[in-house]
Parts: structure tokens; sequence; C-alpha cells
């Protein structure tokens, strides 16, 4: 008995598309011939070797640190720990175990004590203000571009300018395609007009080699060299004692990169390439912040939704058909990018009322109603199957995930992407928005047809047995879960009826009063139907919060894209005021649907 939200057009593709002129954003993927070669198979040695090594990781318990960081591994440390990773490290110890181990530790304190997950687009901003480095487009083995010019350098030797070249190559990792784990570096050491000596100190030099070659270790895929000067030549002769032989071998200098680069995803300013590119930072900074970080949160959501493991598969994690270890892999997931969230009641329940122990994830993130858009779909059916595939990249969706999922899971629609089982989500239909349909599926799928406005009446059985007593109802669902109208039901609910109800109402959220909630609910199940011995005489059911069935989301869904339903709304609010969102609905005075819009277009 409740309501169902309206306004502004969905939310755009992930990646705006570009007008007419010269390109000044990233490209978001490679060409459609450009593909990372195959990996080799493991031999068995190497897999015994890459189990050890796993077993070795898992028993971790502390992260060393001489400056004051030690600790156990974070989340996102475990989510650094994937297969390819521990490989890269083994290959670069020439699969020496202990070895490996050990630059693995030393990189993991390196990272903490270094603050690489802290360094922000912000702070490394005015590094980058000529573009003097640009991450653009891949080269023919699918390999991200990372351009280095040094003739555009704006700054002066300092701490920052080493922050900026790790910031870019994590950066570079965010974007990588499923079955590519290396960069192409592209060097042009074309003069500057503005300063004369623009070649890196030895000193700093030095320190970037050793990060590179000791905590990026086989991240390097071909580095293209030109326009070197004399004074840079022999700056190469000099720190070439200092670079790792497989490394020399990837340097290729004044040669044509379009060998490497195809001409179409190559910037006009090198070799012969063809793309029209000009840097322009106001634009060019925040679109690649943009798509870095809906890259890099949509890896950590496939990581969540495969069980946060330790040596997950990176192709997985980037979006390829393999399931790595998603949890049962015969059914299609999602990752979408939510538009707008509909705020209810049993977010209040997840964030500040249910005790731990009945999470199965310490996070609790609200949301069991909202839309997005698709990102990605894995675990699709077969080929000879696909007129049974219901979605597609950049389908508009509503989504109603059950609390039980969310509390598993640890997610829900108030965050930037989700990962999510395809049976929570029904495509939203041609001519609907993203807006429009927000808080559709909750409401829809626990209301019927007729609706009592339950604050109007202070004796609501009578009120309904007035109305509805010479026709009962079949069956009521009840949302909000008034225990009056339930214990008077059979003035107004036939006798074979059923009586279903979300939850037990209560005003203040706490534990207690959930506890006292659930007494209800079992009393209300348990209690005899006979009236004589103080029962209703219909039975009572508990409407799990909630798994309605995809055949009832699509029927709701059809029947708002019909007209015939439609969302009230009291509030839209931006994503930086959940907090008081949030205390709007708890007030208890909200005239429809709390909305939240968590992307902005």
């Amino acid at each position: 008995m409740v309501t169902a939200v309206a306004q502004a057009p969905g939310a755009e593709s992930v990646h705006e598309k570009v007008a007419a002129g010269p390109l000044m954003g990233p490209l978001p993927s490679p060409t459609p011939d450009s593909r990372p070669k195959e990996r080799a198979a493991l031999t068995e040695e190497q897999q015994k070797k890459y189990d050890g090594l796993l077993e070795q990781v898992k028993a971790w318990t502390e992260i060393p640190s001489t400056k004051g960081k030690a600790g156990p591994l974070t989340d996102s440390e475990k989510f650094w720990l994937t297969r390819e990773c521990l490989l890269r490290y083994l290959r670069a110890t020439k699969w020496h175990e202990k070895d490996a181990e050990k630059r693995l530790l030393d990189t993991l304190t390196w990272r903490r004590e270094y603050g690489v997950e802290e360094l922000t687009a912000e702070h490394i901003s005015p590094e980058n203000e000529t573009g003097k480095q640009i991450i653009l487009g891949y080269d023919k083995e699918a390999r991200v571009c990372h351009y280095l010019n040094p003739g555009r350098q704006n700054t002066d030797p300092s701490p920052r300018q080493v922050q900026h070249l790790v910031y870019m190559v994590e950066r570079v990792i965010d974007i990588m395609p499923a079955g590519q784990e290396t960069l192409a570096l592209l060097i042009n050491f074309k003069s500057s007009k503005s300063r004369s000596n623009t070649a890196p100190g030895i000193g700093l030099a030095r320190e970037v080699l050793h990060i590179l070659q000791h905590h990026y270790p086989e991240r390097l895929g071909k580095a293209l060299i030109i326009n070197m000067p004399w004074i840079v030549t022999g700056f190469f002769k000099l720190i070439t004692p200092f670079i790792d032989p497989n490394t020399r071998e990837k340097l290729k200098f004044n040669e044509d990169m379009a060998q490497y680069v195809p001409a179409e995803q190559m910037w006009a300013e090198f070799s012969s390439g063809k793309l029209e590119f000009e840097y322009d930072h106001s634009a060019y900074w925040p679109a690649l912040h943009k798509l870095c970080g809906e890259r890099r949160e949509a890896r950590r959501q496939r990581w969540v939704a495969g069980g946060q493991q330790l040596g997950e598969s990176e192709d997985y994690l980037a979006g390829t058909a393999e399931t790595g270890s998603c949890p049962n892999p015969e059914e299609e997931w999602l990752l979408l990018r939510v538009s707008h969230a509909a705020l209810n009641p049993a977010d209040l329940v997840s964030l500040a009322v249910m005790p731990f122990f009945i999470r199965s994830h310490r996070t609790a993130v609200p949301g069991l109603d909202f839309t997005a858009t698709v990102l990605d779909v894995w675990n699709t059916p077969p080929t000879n199957a696909n007129a049974n595939a219901r979605f597609a990249r950049g389908d508009s969706v509503v989504c109603f995930p059950t609390l039980a999922h969310v509390l598993a899971a640890g997610v829900g629609g108030l965050q930037s992407v989700v990962a999510l089982p395809a049976r929570y989500a029904v495509p939203i239909p041609p001519g609907k928005t993203q807006r429009e349909a927000a808080g559709l599926l909750l409401t829809g799928c626990t209301a019927d047809v007729q609706v009592v406005d339950y604050t109007q009446y202070a004796d609501l059985p009578g009120e309904l047995a007035r109305r509805y007593g010479d026709q009962p109802f079949d069956n009521i669902i009840d949302t909000f879960g008034n225990q009056a109208v339930y214990t008077q039901c059979a003035r107004y609910l036939r006798p074979e009826g059923m009586y279903n109800a979300a939850s037990v109402h209560y005003t203040d959220y706490t534990a207690w009063k959930l506890f006292g909630s659930v007494l209800t609910l079992v009393a209300n199940t348990i209690w005899p139907r006979s009236p004589w011995l103080g029962g209703t005489g219909r039975t009572w059911k508990a409407a799990s919060l909630m798994d309605p069935g995809l055949e009832m989301m699509e029927r709701v869904v059809k029947l708002f894209g019909e007209g015939k339903l439609r969302v009230v709304v009291d509030s839209e609010w931006p994503f930086d005021k959940v907090h008081e969102a949030l205390d709007v609905l708890k007030s208890g005075h909200a005239a429809g649907k709390v909305i939240i819009k968590v992307n902005e277009d």
C-alpha cells in the first residue's frame, strides 16, 4: 500500500562521444585488429612454483614497515595480489619462489610508505598541465600507449615529478584490456622552445628506474624513442648498465612507430601517426580521471563478486568472458554504472540496525532499488542460445537485489559501479528514463491495485472494513508493516486469503526495536489461525526483502512502460547529501520516494 518517480534524462554512455575536431580525451579501447599475444601456458614446474607462492601469500599476517605502517593485508592489497601479479614477480626473479615472495613484500611495503594509493589527481595535476605525460590509444598488441614528452617539462626536479610517473603508470594499469599486462612507452625528445635542458638528472633517473624495475616488474612491453639528441643518447649510454637485459631488448630508437602502433591511434606528433589530438589540460585531465576511476571500480566490483580472492585472474577482473572465481559460473552477471537510487526503510535497517553477525560482508552499502547503465555482461548464454541473452552493454536497467544479496555481497545501489546477478535487473522500456524508473521495483513488487494512505485515518482497520468489507481482498500485501491492520484483517480479507507483510513497522531504528519486530513476525507466523484462540483466521506470511522473482519484476516494468504505473517522488538529492536524504527518510514525513543521483550524466 504505498507509492511509486519522474524526471530528467537517463545516464549517458560511460564515455562521451568525441565532437568534431581534434580529440581531447583518452581513447577507451584498442582498434578491433589490435589483440594481445596469447600467453604461453605454465609448465608443470612453473605451476607448482606459482601454487607454492600463492600459499605463502595467503599465510601472510603482516606487511612489514619501518615507518609505522606495518599491519595486516588490506582489501586493496589483496585486490592487487592477482594471479598475474604473482607470476610477474616469479618471472622477474627467474622463478625463485623465496626471492619472489621477498620482492612482493618489499613492493607492498613501498606502496604503503610511498603512498601510491593516496596520490590524487589534484596533487599531480600541476605536473601535467603542459601534457608532458599522456595516456592515449593502444598499440597493435593492445598495450596502452603512455607518451612521455620531456620537451613539455614545466616544473623543476622534485619528489612530485617521480610521483607523477608513478601515478600515470597506475592509471595505465587501470585501463589495460583483458589479456594484456604490459604497456607501450612512447618517448619524444623533441626540443622545447622554453627550456634548453629537459633531460632528467642522474639521481632522479636512477630513482625512477629503481621504482619501475623493482615495483613494476614485467610491465614494460615496448619502449619507442624518437628525436634523441646527442645529450640524451649519451644519457642512455650512461644508464644502460642499470637497465635489465630483458628491458634493453624492448627499447627501439628512432624507428617508425607505425610498425608497432596503428596509425589511427597514434598521435600525429609521433612518426606517421594520424590521430589528431590536442592537449587541453582542463578537458583531458578530468576525462582521464573519470575513465580510469570507472575501470578501476569495475575491476574492484568483479573482484567482490568473485569472492575477494587472493590470486584472482586479471583477465576476469578486466571483463573477459572467463568467469574467474565468479560465484555460480552458470549465472549471467552485469557490471552496472548506477544512475539513481531510491532510499527505503530497509536501507536504514541495513546501515544502523542490522547486527554485524548477520552480515556475510563487513561493509554495508545500502540501495535495494536503483537504475543503471550496463557497462559489461559476463557469463552470457552460449552462442547457440543468444536469443535468450537479456542484456548488452549500454542498456538502461532498473534493479532490485534482495536484502539477502546486499548483506552477503556488501554492495548496493549507493555506489558508483555495482556487479549484480542479471536476475535482479530488468530493461527500462523505450521512452522511459532512468530517473523515472528509480524506486519502481521495490514499491511496484510490494503494492497491489488498491492504495490506501494510512496517515489519513485514525482507525485504518475500520476504514478498510467500511470500504472493502462487502468485497474482501483475495490477498493483502502490506509494505508498511501495520500490525493493527493484520490483527483485524478478518474484516476485509477472505478466509482463504493470505496477509503478506514486508516487516512489522517500528518508529525507532534501534537493535532493540528490530528484535521486537522480529518477535512479532515470528508470533504472526506461528500463532494459531483459529479466531477463538486469538488468531485472525487468516494466514500470515513474511514477504522476504525481497525476492519477488523476475516474472513479477518484468510485469511491473511492463505496466510502467504502458504508463499505468509511475513513481511519486518526494525529493531528489545529490550523492554528497545522502546523509541529509536519510534523515528525511527516517523522519517518516516523506511524501513519496527519496531519490539519490549517484552518478552525473
